[in-house]
């Protein structure tokens, strides 16, 4: 009787521990991510393509950007549709059906605050940049930003080279963002969405009115306490809330949803320059990996990132970080290098930016992939 019973409890804890390293080694699976920028999501031949290359180079992640300058490659009842994307054709919905024999998982990238960058404004007359110009973010001293000639000369290329970020201490700013979130990750089964540009445009904005409005009542109890210092806290505090409020709505709405950001690469610029302390995203739960955009040319700039990364963010996280490797910027053998430089740091998650390069160039994939 004893030696049954030893045999299955045996038997038990075999089947036990092989279940636990199923389920490890599926947990372990390296990210192989790629971005795809919305020119390719426009025709359905280009999603075709699109799948075809990631399936065909062992990719298993696609960001995929849906949301670009305030538009919509997907139909949406809250956002206007892209003007480069017909009426009847729905982006999103064909790649996620198109990808059902696949294992590739897509995400839907979107761009958070970053909301205009063109000379010509916007064609939808429900653009929020026409409708909403009071929740645009602004530099001290900007005169309030009102009429249509304003908004044409303050063109991308006189605003520090990107261009118009609505303003993340306006509280219905961020509501209105928490509705993108919500519609998105009800109305399609994704596999995760993929936030960019979470944070300010630089160190000099945030003099939004209603954002002041709100600093001041916010903070009345500590005006006595240092201005500058508070008003950082507060700048960095309004981008967390939202992060918080997003991650409560996207996994009530489907808890498989893998919740990431894109995210400057150096923790500490991050955090003092663009108000964006992705490191306590990561350890409180709002985020479920951080993908820092680690685009250094110089090997030695790209090492100290991630040696900053690795020094300050305890290492049950360290799993949780995609490193984003640039193609635009630096020829197929050095970006392949950064690659081989990870793996022996054990780091073994990259998201590739971007799908463009290797259309434009497929030599510079057929030179890559050796790394990969």
């Amino acid at each position: 009787m004893y030696f049954i019973i030893s045999k299955l409890l045996l038997k038990f804890l075999f089947l036990f521990l092989l279940n636990n390293f199923l389920f490890c080694s599926e947990s372990q699976v390296p990210v192989k991510a790629l971005w795809v920028v919305r020119d390719y999501l426009t025709q359905k031949h280009f999603i075709n393509d699109v799948l075809d290359f990631a399936y065909k180079n062992g990719f298993n992640h696609i960001f995929a950007q849906v949301r670009g300058r305030g538009d919509a490659y997907y139909n949406s009842k809250i956002v206007p549709k892209s003007h480069l994307v017909a009426n009847d054709f729905d982006p999103l919905d064909y790649l996620l059906k198109s990808n059902i024999n696949t294992n590739i998982k897509i995400h839907a990238w979107i761009n958070v605050y970053y909301l205009w960058s063109s000379t010509n404004l916007p064609t939808q007359s429900d653009h929020i940049i026409l409708n909403k110009p009071e929740w645009l973010d602004r530099q001290k001293g900007d005169k309030y930003i009102k009429d249509e000639l304003y908004l044409r000369n303050k063109n991308r290329f006189n605003i520090d080279g990107e261009g118009f970020y609505l303003a993340p201490t306006n509280p219905a700013v961020n509501l209105h963002l928490i509705s993108v979130v919500d519609e998105l990750s009800k109305e399609y089964n994704l596999d995760g969405i993929h936030y960019d540009y979470i944070r300010f445009h630089n160190s000099n904005y945030g003099y939004n009115e209603l954002g002041l409005y709100e600093f001041n009542r916010t903070y009345i109890d500590k005006v006595n306490a240092n201005k500058e210092v508070i008003f950082s806290e507060f700048k960095r505090n309004s981008i967390t809330n939202f992060v918080k409020r997003a991650r409560d709505k996207i996994k009530s709405n489907s808890n498989k949803i893998i919740i990431s950001a894109a995210v400057k690469p150096n923790i500490y610029d991050a955090k003092l320059l663009f108000f964006q302390e992705w490191d306590l995203w990561l350890s409180a739960g709002y985020l479920d990996w951080a993908v820092p955009m680690n685009y250094m040319v110089k090997n030695e700039d790209f090492i100290q990132n991630m040696y900053l990364i690795r020094d300050n963010l305890p290492s049950k996280y360290h799993d949780k970080i995609v490193v984003g490797i640039s193609t635009y910027n630096q020829n197929p053998r050095l970006a392949g290098k950064k690659i081989q430089r990870l793996k022996k740091m054990n780091i073994n998650n990259i998201s590739i930016f971007s799908y463009t390069e290797f259309v434009k160039n497929p030599y510079y994939w057929k030179k890559l992939k050796k790394y990969f």
